[in-house]
């Protein structure tokens, strides 16, 4: 036997590999936001102290650069670099373990671009349940703390869509879709399912978790139950077609399709706001659109190639 070929960490338990690959985001991340912290004052001229003083005032013109710089660190040493660390540690291969290596096949895009659109209703619907529930009483504290942290992440949001040039738009298509969709899913769906699934022995109860950590993760409480509805259809959507480029692709359309229409509507070009882009007070539409969701789904479920669901890890 060749150990040069096994993969490093290939006899750890499903466990010890999930609290390994926790301590790992952890690791990452801290490093990659240091190395941004100390990159930071030669590439934007800012002393360390003025830096952290200053990243709240979104007033501030020199502020949004720093926040779309930060932005970036955050998908690489959050998300995708812990993730393809994990895979090759796991299986010696990040492009095997993530299931990057082979696209599905064309009508399987296809249809996913369509399930998209077709639940742009009911997902809006769906956000405007979940903004209008209440905390008991009790929890009035925390229910305070959760608004606070809503507008702040609602107010970065807004700043970071506002694209004066289509070099900003551009941008935005990177920093906005194209990141967090390969970052998110490769860790929620690439690893943090599969590794649920190992640990677990239940894919279903895996999805659901990894869906559940990924809306809590976006810390945007009044949408959680919207997100994590989408987590699920991302996670079934890996799960069946055996490529992580499918959720990916529904991932990159869902994030890619607001900052498209924010930009259009910025240029003249459209009327509305990004936020309720989709949006519709008719029942029947919204009906409409719950119903083609499973329908779609099911639809991708038949076409996928083969039978055979995500790759069990090999083990030597």
């Amino acid at each position: 036997m060749d150990f040069r070929k096994q993969p490093i960490l290939e006899s750890l338990t499903p466990f010890t590999r999930l609290l390994f690959s926790i301590l790992l985001v952890i690791s990452c991340f801290a490093t990659s936001f240091l190395l941004g912290m100390l990159l930071a004052g030669p590439l934007f001229g800012i002393g360390l102290k003025e830096l952290i003083s200053s990243l709240s005032d979104l007033d501030d013109a020199r502020v949004m650069p720093l926040l779309q710089y930060f932005q970036v660190i955050q998908s690489f040493g959050l998300f995708i670099i812990p993730a393809l660390l994990a895979g090759y540690l796991f299986e010696r291969s990040s492009v095997r373990y993530l299931c990057i290596g082979k696209p599905s096949r064309w009508p399987v895009y296809l249809v996913t671009l369509g399930l998209m659109f077709a639940f742009l209703p009911f997902i809006n619907w769906m956000v405007s349940v979940n903004e209008s529930m209440k905390l008991p009483g009790f929890l009035k504290g925390l229910e305070d703390w959760m608004k606070i942290t809503e507008d702040a992440a609602a107010k970065l949001t807004v700043a970071f869509m506002k694209m004066p040039t289509f070099g900003g738009f551009l941008f935005n298509m990177v920093m906005i879709a194209l990141l967090p969709a390969i970052g998110e899913e490769f860790m929620f769906r690439g690893l943090l399912q599969r590794l649920l699934k190992e640990w677990l022995g239940n894919i279903h109860v895996a999805i659901f978790i990894s869906a559940f950590l990924f809306s809590a993760m976006h810390m945007q409480f009044y949408g959680f139950f919207p997100r994590m509805l989408m987590g699920v259809i991302f996670g079934y959507l890996f799960y069946w077609t055996g490529s992580l480029w499918v959720p990916i692709s529904a991932h990159f359309i869902n994030n890619g399709a607001a900052v498209v229409f924010s930009y259009l509507c910025q240029r003249g070009m459209l009327t509305g706001d990004y936020e309720n882009f989709g949006a519709t007070e008719n029942p029947f539409l919204i009906l409409l659109s719950g119903l083609a969701v499973p329908a779609l789904l099911f639809i991708i479920y038949r076409i996928r190639p083969g039978s055979r669901p995500v790759p069990e890890p090999h083990h030597g």
